[in-house]
């Protein structure tokens, strides 16, 4: 599953790769990014433009701010809403949720409202951006036990998802198929960074992910052909 992140790529090229993702049955298109100004301005025509061509499900992916909660645009079918368990944050943890829900009425008729996705979000290695921004500590793979209370948790609560991400390395394969085996059956589990090449791909689906995803990869003029190559298509 390709991520683009709109305030990086131009909306022409996301409009290109969201045909192409349609054309190779792709099952849907994130947009994210750590950082974002001016959301409206910017994500209601960009989503708008993607949304005409292709008729992927697009889903937004990106951090709330204090005082609104998680940024919506106009016409995204669904919200990943990350609950960062390993943030000293405990706005990042869980009260930007309830903020989100606070001020989601004021921005549209509840019929036009996007899917919330409820998300578990877990970071691994180092990674001082989100740190410094979010207040996540990554996740500690010695020993289970840390993960495990974080298990716990997603399947207490009855989250949709968990999403485990790792800015410059990769999410240790053992890691995920830890996290498939305990979690319930339903619970979807969704892994990236780092993926550059299909054998990525097949590895985390392999160790048990439901969908894996990359950004980086396709940020390049040959993008094209590392889709097709990324994506198994070999025509």
């Amino acid at each position: 599953m390709h991520i683009i992140d709109p305030f990086k790529v131009p909306q022409a090229e996301a409009v290109e790769k969201a045909k192409m993702l349609d054309e190779l049955d792709c099952p849907a298109l994130i947009l994210a990014s750590t950082d974002y100004e001016s959301f409206e301005s910017r994500m209601d025509p960009y989503v708008m433009a993607i949304k005409q061509v292709s008729s992927l499900p697009v889903l937004l992916h990106f951090p709330p701010r204090k005082g609104v909660g998680f940024p919506v645009a106009r016409g995204a079918d669904a919200v990943i809403l990350p609950a960062l368990l390993g943030s000293c944050d405990d706005y990042y943890v869980w009260k930007s949720y309830l903020e989100t829900l606070v001020n989601l009425p004021g921005r549209g008729a509840r019929e036009d409202w996007p899917e919330l996705l409820l998300t578990v979000a877990l970071t691994f290695g180092e990674d001082h951006k989100t740190g410094n921004l979010l207040g996540t500590v990554p996740v500690a793979t010695a020993g289970t036990e840390q993960i495990d209370q974080y298990i716990a948790v997603t399947r207490s609560f009855g989250f949709h998802m968990v999403y485990l991400y790792s800015r410059y390395a990769q999410v240790p394969t053992d890691v995920v198929r830890h996290f498939r085996r305990h979690l319930d059956p339903d619970q979807i589990l969704f892994v990236s960074g780092n993926v550059r090449r299909r054998e990525h791909v097949t590895a985390f689906l392999e160790a048990g992910a439901d969908y894996v995803g990359y950004a980086g990869a396709l940020e390049h003029d040959d993008w094209r052909s590392t889709l097709a190559e990324i994506s198994g298509d070999r025509t």
